[in-house]
């Protein structure tokens, strides 16, 4: 019969080993623990896709005004508070069925980044102005653009309907 001696080194070796094994499986151990009670992404279901996400290129604020692609459009300036604005939204969708219509944007007043172009009573809106900060508009002010310019301002309903013909 062969004996097997064991020397201190070896016996060090093993403690060694078996210290690193246990210290490998507390922290495998406090990786799950952690994903499943603290951050809790164990119990989800990891096969939702992901939604993704599209820009608005109908909705402007005054600074991106003038400067759109087509060489002519309009752009509708309403409130979003106002009690009509489905009406309107009809209106607009009414004239965009249209063969021959012209591109419409649209320009929340509500919108902060426009709260200073709006005039505080309709009859203050400025039909004429040099620089776009003069510019006043109405709760409900149809712009015509032409080449980068206000060509028409037309406030109200009964004139954007007849300058729209719906």
């Amino acid at each position: 019969m062969k004996r097997k001696y064991v020397t201190e080194e070896q016996k060090e070796i093993k403690k060694f080993i078996y210290v690193l094994l246990g210290v490998i499986l507390i922290v495998i151990g406090i990786y799950f623990f952690t994903k499943a009670f603290v951050t809790k992404d164990l119990f989800k279901d990891t096969d939702i896709p992901y939604q993704t996400g599209s820009v608005n290129d109908s909705v402007l604020i005054v600074g991106t005004l003038l400067n759109r692609p087509e060489k002519e459009y309009y752009v509708i300036a309403y409130s979003s508070t106002d009690t009509n604005m489905a009406y309107y939204n009809s209106m607009m969708s009414k004239y965009m069925e249209e063969e021959d219509a012209q591109k419409i944007y649209f320009l929340d007043l509500d919108n902060a980044l426009n709260k200073e172009y709006v005039a505080e009573e309709e009859s203050n809106a400025s039909k004429t102005f040099t620089k776009i900060e003069d510019l006043k508009l109405g709760n409900l002010t149809l712009l015509k653009i032409k080449n980068g310019k206000v060509n028409k301002m037309l406030l109200g309903e009964e004139e954007i309907k007849k300058e729209l013909g719906v």
